[in-house]
């Protein structure tokens, strides 16, 4: 190759979330859910990087959650479920 490879990279800019899915909240026997506390059980690796709730999984009983993001359908679910998801 003669010329060098140039072009666009948006690696420095990618924003990765930690992904957390529903079935592992119902597994916790808290009512209140946050970052710091899902550091705390081990789920994420650091409690300051952006967390997505994702639907996969179901809830029984009513958990308040507060997280960067969260799918449509796991929102869906958390409400239908009597809980509220906070977005931080």
């Amino acid at each position: 190759r003669r010329l060098p490879k140039r072009g666009f990279s948006n690696a420095r800019f990618r924003q990765e979330s930690q992904i957390v899915n529903l079935k592992q909240i119902a597994e916790l026997e808290e009512t209140t859910i946050d970052p710091q506390l899902l550091y705390q059980k081990g789920m994420i690796h650091s409690a300051l990087k952006p967390v997505k709730i994702l639907a996969d999984g179901d809830l029984k009983k009513a958990v308040e959650i507060s997280a960067t993001a969260f799918s449509a359908s796991a929102k869906e679910k958390i409400e239908a479920a009597g809980g509220s998801a906070t977005v931080l």
